[in-house]
């Protein structure tokens, strides 16, 4: 029986916590101040869902250039239990596209811990990443530096896999003359990446991006990707 079923029971929780018996969408936003988000890993350390889903809100807005410490519950979140699904993926995606460098931070440690532990989907990862990017919620130059930082830890094989599937869809709009400002920022990582872990995947529209004409930083990158993807060599 659920807590709903038995409102006498949600009723002797104290009033902060009273909505958890309730649904997801009535969830109150995040308390402002920081020492308060870094107690919410505490309230259901065996739902990562769901404490995602609580997170949400709060690292939607992270890219305001006043958010800070937004992304402090990402680690125990990371080392919490339970089920990685879109609420979790989505939390880190956002968390990678911080405005605050420290919180981009976190979220790379969270994303390290899942890959290290198994529990990490890279591709569904890339592919949040696509969409949130493509609306502005994350911004490239941001997701850039996270991926760089993690790359430098000696995960190129987990960033390209994230990367390889983020990338078909902004090189798309790349192709289609609707720019993503900061995406040669990327691309240098991935780059970089596939050099070093020698993967030969096949990343769509990357031909064609590269077969342009001229020499920014966008095109020059997407050549240097495509000629690492086929050479598939490991660099040290």
């Amino acid at each position: 029986m659920g807590l709903g079923e038995r409102p006498a029971v949600r009723a002797e929780f104290p009033p902060a916590f009273q909505w958890l018996g309730g649904v997801l969408e009535a969830a109150p936003p995040l308390p402002p101040r920081e020492e308060g988000r870094a107690l919410w890993a505490l309230v259901l350390p065996a739902d990562r869902e769901l404490l995602a889903a609580c997170l949400l809100p709060a690292l939607a807005h992270s890219a305001e250039a006043d958010a800070r410490g937004t992304a402090e519950p990402l680690t125990a979140l990371a080392e919490a239990d339970g089920p990685v699904g879109r609420a979790v993926l989505l939390a880190l995606a956002l968390g990678l596209g911080c405005v605050d460098a420290d919180d981009r931070l976190r979220a790379v440690d969270a994303v390290l811990v899942l890959a290290s532990r198994g529990e990490l989907d890279a591709r569904r990862l890339g592919s949040e990443l696509a969409w949130l990017v493509a609306e502005g919620a994350v911004k490239p130059n941001r997701l850039a530096d996270a991926a760089r930082t993690a790359a430098a830890t000696g995960a190129y094989g987990t960033v390209w896999a994230v990367l390889a599937a983020m990338l078909p869809g902004l090189l798309e709009r790349a192709t289609a003359a609707k720019p993503v400002h900061g995406l040669g920022e990327v691309l240098a990582v991935a780059a970089d990446c596939v050099e070093r872990c020698g993967a030969r995947d096949e990343v769509a529209g990357l031909g064609a991006l590269a077969s342009g004409r001229g020499s920014s930083r966008l095109l020059v990158q997407a050549r240097r990707l495509l000629s690492a993807l086929r050479q598939g060599t490991i660099r040290f």
